[in-house]
């Protein structure tokens, strides 16, 4: 069932805006549903706007991995929060959200591809952390079986701002 935005004056358009998003932020919102259960909690994730996914990696075992072994479907939220206006009682925010299927990575280039995207992502010092990547697997593929890398093909991506996040303020604090 699709919904719309009641506040059309705050939904976020703009593509390249949402894309700005996903690639800004570090941290996303997993809401799964087993049945009637609902579940969702925060995870680490990189954005590959090549391939308009996102990656994560989790347990081989526990509460999130039973979830998606029974409904690989997923919606997902990222936020970029700037906190409240000095002097004023507006929030300012924007927010990403999309659904997709969940699909595990099973393949050592693709595992080896996520890994990267993570260092390359999340620290200044890419060379450093793929050395310590290196270190760890020494190149020994096999030990790649025991990291489980997921990811969601993006099918749907909508976004919501208030109203005094234009998107030309959203650009700019994303890094455009």
């Amino acid at each position: 069932m699709k919904f719309h935005l009641r506040r059309i004056d705050r939904e976020i358009k703009d593509q390249k805006a949402l894309k700005r998003i996903l690639l800004h932020s570090k941290h996303f919102i997993l809401s799964l549903t087993d049945g009637g259960e609902p579940y969702a909690v925060p995870m680490g994730y990189v954005y590959d706007e090549k391939e308009n996914a996102i990656y994560f990696h989790c347990a081989k075992e526990g509460k999130k991995m039973e979830f998606i072994k029974r409904n690989p479907r997923a919606w997902g939220v990222v936020v970029v929060d700037q906190g409240f206006m000095e002097g004023a009682c507006v929030n300012m925010y924007a927010s990403a959200m999309f659904s997709g299927k969940i699909e595990f990575v099973e393949e050592s280039a693709e595992k080896t591809k996520a890994m990267n995207l993570f260092a390359e992502r999340l620290s200044s010092d890419v060379e450093s952390v793929k050395a310590r990547v290196q270190k760890l697997f020494g190149g020994d593929v096999s030990a790649l079986s025991g990291v489980v890398f997921a990811k969601i093909r993006l099918e749907e991506l909508t976004g919501k701002r208030s109203t005094e996040m234009t998107v030309e303020k959203l650009l700019k604090i994303t890094g455009e």
